[in-house]
């Protein structure tokens, strides 16, 4: 006799004899009979296990997938966070982030760029999405005053997730990065002696000439931005530095970017700002009068009248032609 499993399948013919011969032979039929039962026991018991098993299993799957959801609906990638108390400024559409006031003309939202320099410099956090007044930019970017007036507004706890600290992390390699020798770009990077120093203008004389080139045909470049080249020309007229040391000074690429950047700013110049402040058409006759003569000139020169224009013209740097017999030139 050949033993088979229960899941092999056999004819009615081979069913039947089988039946029969159990019939002929009563006691090998009880002990086939036990073994059978013993066999369908133990194949019972299985399923049950097998069954419970597959719930268990089941049961782990679905917790996996809603801890895995619940985690990536709340915090993304990663779970790790740190509270920390932070400066504050006020965050509202109403009160202004920089001074504090009630903004009743049109608000602008502070940049991202503005945000990290301020948080770098001061340790002051400006809540994303915060708004100030429209006189604090200049550009789209926070002017000096503006930088100088942020003040925290509360201490409050902030939570960081591991993602946000990276990204601050990333923000401030960049911002890094791009530090500069002399970096006239960044209001907070030189004080206001530093820049008296290396050009002999203030800052607010030097953004006044800045101004003028802004609405020249100069454009920002990969190697120096309008400032940059603005500067570049008066540490040229200040120190009489050669264009290899400015070069290194203000990390150009060789003399010649220096050269150029020279050249591109002295033509602007020469196009917007001397002629609104050299020469006989700069300035009218009345208001050489009313701006430019004083009372004391005006008794000495022309009795007292009111309708006199003085003009005192120096003649030192004048060129003139002169004979080479006059041994004191």
């Amino acid at each position: 006799m050949q033993s088979i499993s229960s899941e092999t399948r056999v004819c009615d013919a081979c069913r039947s004899a089988y039946y029969k011969w159990k019939r002929q032979n009563p006691d090998f039929g009880d002990l086939l009979s036990r073994i059978e039962e013993e066999e369908l026991a133990e194949a019972d018991d299985n399923v049950d296990m097998n069954q419970n098993n597959s719930m268990d299993s089941d049961i782990i799957d679905v917790a996996k997938a809603a801890i895995t959801s619940d985690t990536n609906s709340t915090f993304g990638i990663t779970q790790e966070t740190i509270t920390l108390p932070m400066n504050c400024t006020t965050s509202s559409h109403k009160t202004c982030c920089i001074c504090s006031a009630n903004m009743e003309g049109n608000s602008r939202t502070v940049s991202a760029e503005d945000r990290d320099l301020i948080f770098l410099k001061k340790d002051i956090l400006i809540p994303e999405g915060a708004r100030c007044c429209s006189q604090h930019l200049d550009d789209d970017r926070l002017t000096k005053n503006a930088i100088d007036k942020v003040a925290p507004f509360s201490i409050q706890s902030k939570r960081f997730s591991s993602s946000d600290v990276q990204l601050l992390i990333s923000r401030w390699q960049i911002l890094f990065e791009q530090q500069k020798r002399f970096d006239f770009d960044n209001p907070l990077s030189l004080s206001d002696d530093e820049y008296q120093i290396l050009t002999s203008l203030t800052k607010v004389q030097f953004e006044d000439l800045a101004s003028y080139l802004f609405d020249s045909n100069i454009r920002n470049s990969s190697n120096r931005s309008i400032r940059t080249a603005l500067a570049i020309l008066s540490c040229k007229l200040r120190l009489g530095l050669s264009l290899n040391i400015l070069a290194v000074l203000f990390q150009l690429p060789d003399k010649k970017a220096v050269s150029r950047s020279l050249k591109t700013v002295r033509t602007a110049l020469m196009t917007r700002f001397v002629p609104s402040n050299l020469g006989f058409n700069h300035i009218t006759r009345q208001e050489i009068i009313d701006q430019h003569t004083s009372t004391m000139a005006r008794r000495l020169m022309c009795d007292a009248e009111s309708n006199t224009a003085i003009v005192v013209i120096d003649g030192t740097y004048l060129y003139i032609q002169v004979t080479k017999k006059i041994s004191f030139f």
